[in-house]
């Protein structure tokens, strides 16, 4: 177990670790055929690590937690990340939870890194009414949106999850299925100065499937991996739930 638990913790600082400026290739080699293959990365990057368990929090519960969610390789044809030498990538998160009634969350979370600003948040229905009893199928319907800002181009993202899970008190297995719809406008190419006002949008699927562990009262780390319009990717996290 501090095994796994010192493998998660270096994922989720992964991002600290990085030398390359994964967007900062931006301005200097986006054009018109790299434009939408970098929508659809940047776009499942976010639809990632928003959840890690089918199960709703119930009116007053919370969770607080920290994520980073990774792809594996750029989509072919997103030479803005290629050609700037990015291989994995990805995006750290803080996000915090809160229960409502009615078997409804409401979630936050964003993240200033490598001159991207993302803001956003959603809310989460449980289908069922939150239990503990062990391995008790929990299912909740998701969506979340996303604002990005970065001084070479901006974004607006959309997703929606279907989750399951059930587990004990000590693992939780989930499966989600979903899609991502991201709007992305060109404000800076150096390459290519007749991309600057134009845009692209891309609507694609995403699939997770991942565990969650509790080692300690009220803590959790939890680890997935995602295949997102035909990539390979993963996500890990640490956090409090009550």
């Amino acid at each position: 177990m501090k095994n796994l638990l010192a493998a998660l913790v270096l994922f989720c600082a992964a991002p600290a670790l990085a030398t390359v400026d994964e967007f900062g290739g931006f301005s200097q080699y986006a054009d018109s055929g790299s434009l939408k293959p970098f929508t659809r990365d940047l776009g499942g990057i976010l639809g990632s690590s928003t959840f890690h368990s089918g199960r709703s929090l119930g009116f007053s519960g919370f969770d607080i937690g920290a994520s980073y969610a990774a792809q594996f390789y750029p989509s072919k044809g997103d030479a803005i990340l290629q050609s700037n030498g990015v291989k994995s990538f990805g995006l750290p998160w803080v996000q915090a939870d809160i229960g409502l009634p009615f078997k409804i969350d409401g979630f936050i979370r964003g993240i200033s890194y490598q001159g991207l600003t993302v803001a956003g948040g959603g809310l989460r229905y449980g289908l069922y009414a939150p239990s503990d009893k062990p391995w008790t199928p929990q299912v909740l319907a998701s969506v979340v949106g996303d604002s990005v800002v970065h001084q070479d181009f901006s974004a607006s993202h959309f997703g929606a999850d279907l989750v399951a899970s059930m587990g004990n008190a000590t693992v939780t297995p989930y499966v989600g299925a979903g899609f991502d719809r991201t709007r992305l406008e060109a404000h800076n190419s150096v390459l290519d100065p007749a991309l600057d006002g134009t845009s692209a949008t891309t609507l694609e699927s995403r699939f997770t499937a991942g565990v969650r562990l509790k080692p300690f009262q009220f803590t959790y780390i939890d680890a997935a991996y995602n295949f997102m319009h035909g990539q390979s990717g993963a996500e890990a996290g640490l956090g409090v739930r009550f």
